[in-house]
């Protein structure tokens, strides 16, 4: 008489969502931070303006600092999310980090420039005005962070990979 044997083989996959703490706390991710408070600020003051809805500079400096907070947003929750490092590890981050902040950067550059020609001495556009640089200068270290990493010379706390 024949035995026969039967195995079962069960395989599950289980996906683990793990939280980047090393990534806000570094220099890079405290980075991140100020360009979405200053950012968001920015485009606070200027949206409780209603009637700068008509004025195409200042439509132009709202429609760059609330793109640039959302992306970055989206971003910084790539980074805590560790899904540069699991999802999207093929991805060049370097390169994107440089691109994503150099051109942020120079929009930002742009729309404080012209956020400045046009406050006519309003406090609120001013302090808006104010918050554009700030904001431009977080993007432009970051961007300087970002170039120094794809160069391959990184400090301590800055790698996008940690």
């Amino acid at each position: 008489m024949e035995s026969q044997t039967t195995t079962t083989t069960t395989t599950t996959h289980t996906t683990t969502v793990s939280l980047n703490v090393n990534y806000v706390t570094s220099p890079l991710g405290i980075l991140r931070i100020c360009e979405m408070v200053l950012g968001l600020i920015c485009w606070a003051i200027v949206a409780s303006l209603s009637w700068l809805n008509y004025s195409p500079p200042w439509q132009f400096v709202m429609f760059v600092a609330v793109t640039s907070w959302i992306t970055t947003v989206i971003l910084f929750i790539i980074y805590v999310g560790a899904f540069h490092a699991s999802i999207c590890s093929g991805l060049p981050w370097a390169i994107i980090e440089l691109l994503f902040n150099g051109f942020w950067a120079v929009f930002y550059f742009i729309a404080a420039c012209v956020a400045a020609a046009y406050t006519a001495g309003w406090s609120l556009l001013v302090a808006a005005t104010v918050f554009a640089w700030f904001t431009t200068i977080c993007y432009v270290v970051h961007a300087a962070f970002a170039f120094k990493e794809y160069r391959g010379g990184s400090f301590s706390g800055s790698s996008v990979n940690t």
